[in-house]
């Protein structure tokens, strides 16, 4: 299924799509059926399957509005002032803001990127979902090599490649740990401090010219927040989250 392109049907996209998060946040992912968004929503089923094949396609889309690789590009033009280990925890950091902010997002996430579910959806929209997850790796990738680059951290092409590999299976780890709600809170703790003070100790096996700590991160997961309480809503929408079509490359992205 193709994605909207005049603003007239991003418009109704985006009802619908409003309309289905609404839902998962009543009844669950399993629970809620792909009938119900054209019932809630007060349109026919045509035009509900004008813009999505399937439950699973709607789910996709609601994970690629919601995704954070279409914020960090506009966070970073507004806060030009970040050091290169600030930038190199961005995607870490900003991916445990939204699904703080957003348990809904972080169900959508745990979902979306199961193969049982996303071979489901439609060619465009697994398209689309593989070159977003694509996206957000080369984003964290990118910001190491930067670091490398600008001699904040010493590393050799396996270094950066391991390091890149170990901040991304800690992330997919640490949120699905706690998202799963089976385990006793005395064996995890406080979210945020045990994110930041494990992501620091991941940066610290590796020669940075200054020292990771909790606080730096706890502090940069601060403006984080602010930053979503202004601008999350205004952006997650089909025309913000079309920018990003097409690319898996953070180095090929527009200005946006």
């Amino acid at each position: 299924m193709h994605c909207p392109k005049s603003k007239m049907d991003m418009l109704r996209c985006n009802q619908l799509l409003d309309v289905a998060e609404d839902l998962i946040d009543q009844n669950g992912v399993v629970s809620f059926r792909f009938a119900q968004i054209a019932k809630e929503a007060q349109c026919s089923n045509h035009t509900l399957y004008k813009f999505f094949r399937s439950k699973e396609d709607v789910l996709v889309c609601l994970f690629l509005r919601n995704c954070t690789s279409n914020h960090m590009p506009v966070f970073l033009k507004e806060n030009g002032d970040l050091t290169p280990m600030e930038k190199a925890a961005l995607p870490a950091l900003f991916s445990l803001a939204a699904v703080k902010r957003s348990p809904t997002f972080n169900t959508l996430r745990v979902v979306s990127i199961n193969s049982m579910f996303w071979q489901m959806a439609s060619d465009e929209k697994v398209s689309l979902l593989k070159n977003r997850v694509n996206l957000f790796w080369s984003r964290l990738e990118l910001h190491i090599r930067e670091a490398q680059k600008h001699g904040a951290l010493t590393a050799d092409e396996m270094k950066l490649k391991e390091f890149t590999q170990a901040v991304y299976f800690f992330l997919a780890g640490i949120l699905s740990s706690y998202e799963s709600k089976l385990m006793d809170d005395k064996y995890l703790g406080d979210k945020s401090s045990v994110f930041c003070r494990h992501l620091a100790e991941i940066f610290n096996r590796y020669e940075w010219n200054e020292i990771a700590t909790e606080g730096k991160f706890r502090t940069l997961s601060d403006r984080i927040f602010d930053f979503l309480d202004r601008s999350y809503d205004k952006n997650r929408n089909c025309e913000h989250c079309h920018k990003f079509d097409g690319f898996s490359e953070c180095e090929s992205l527009p200005n946006i």
